[in-house]
């Protein structure tokens, strides 16, 4: 296994699995972090597991896989090693759960192997290792409408990697902007943001509201879903969703979903360059209805 990279906690990149998810739903969501483990979208996965202590369920023991040349590298989103592996691991679980419950098949010891076709399908293969040998006990075939689901992609990363140097840039802006300012007010009606204190005179600027993150959920809302503020403020990070309509961006178009406070503003920070706007200002917030983040990107 190499350069693993998960979510920072639990495995709330992709949405929480239910408790009676099927495997499919499974299938994916392993997918889904794969693509966190290694340094760049693999073509052929192989997720190798064993008994655990108790001997009633599957543990992780090793994953490895192959990457096409050229693919674009993921970009740091937050994610640390221990959490992915905690994160396979119960998937684990909770798939051989779901294979016994819905095709009275469980298997505690072999591998899952998914490789991709050239025309962007899946196929999935479950093999179980027994004493005289391997034996593939089920197989799934994902085809490209299918793997939409999917979070974090190829098409996404190289997305991110386009903006990386423009985010930068507009992040020093930012800080010069608002340098010798010790406070800031948000008028969320209005649509402004007030930088005052210090010896700088007190600046409001406008902004559009790009999205806000939950430290309690530890869930991403981007600005488009956000109802609870004027429509105007929403617009502008709306058209990012419309424009997003390729395969392997559903992380731009999904209105909520689960992830660390470093990956929502890598998010935010990649639509402001999209937009156009001046940069992104991360205004921190704690009020009665919970602490997070506010992304406003600065018109």
């Amino acid at each position: 296994m190499t350069d693993t990279a998960a979510p920072d906690a639990t495995p709330d990149a992709a949405p929480d699995a239910a408790p009676d998810a099927t495997p499919d739903e499974l299938l994916l969501e392993l997918m889904d972090l794969m693509a966190l483990a290694f340094p760049e979208p693999l073509y052929q996965m192989r997720i190798h597991f064993r008994p655990d202590d108790s001997g009633t369920r599957p543990a992780l023991c090793d994953l490895d896989g192959k990457a096409r040349p050229g693919q674009p590298k993921r970009p740091d989103l937050g994610f640390d090693d221990p959490a992915v592996l905690a994160s396979v691991h119960q998937l684990l679980g909770d798939f051989a759960d779901a294979t016994e419950r819905q095709g009275g098949v469980r298997v505690l010891s072999g591998r899952l192997e998914i490789d991709e076709d050239d025309d962007g399908a899946r196929n999935v293969l479950l093999v179980r290792a027994e004493p005289g040998g391997d034996v593939a006990v089920m197989t799934r075939r994902y085809d490209k409408s299918e793997l939409r689901w999917l979070f974090w992609t190829g098409p996404l990363f190289a997305r991110l990697n386009a903006t990386e140097q423009r985010e930068r840039a507009q992040r020093a802006h930012i800080d010069e902007l608002v340098r010798g300012t010790t406070r800031f007010a948000v008028d969320l009606q209005q649509g402004t943001i007030t930088f005052s204190g210090g010896e700088s005179t007190d600046v409001r600027i406008a902004f559009d509201l790009l999205g806000s993150w939950s430290a309690e959920s530890r869930r991403f809302l981007w600005g488009f879903a956000n109802d609870q503020v004027p429509e105007r403020l929403r617009r502008k990070v709306d058209e990012l969703r419309r424009r997003s309509t390729d395969a392997g961006l559903r992380a731009l178009t999904e209105g909520d979903f689960g992830c660390s406070e470093p990956c929502a503003e890598r998010l935010a920070r990649h639509a402001a360059v999209e937009l156009g706007a001046q940069g992104v200002y991360r205004a921190p917030f704690s009020s009665s209805a919970g602490r997070g983040v506010l992304y406003l990107a600065i018109a």
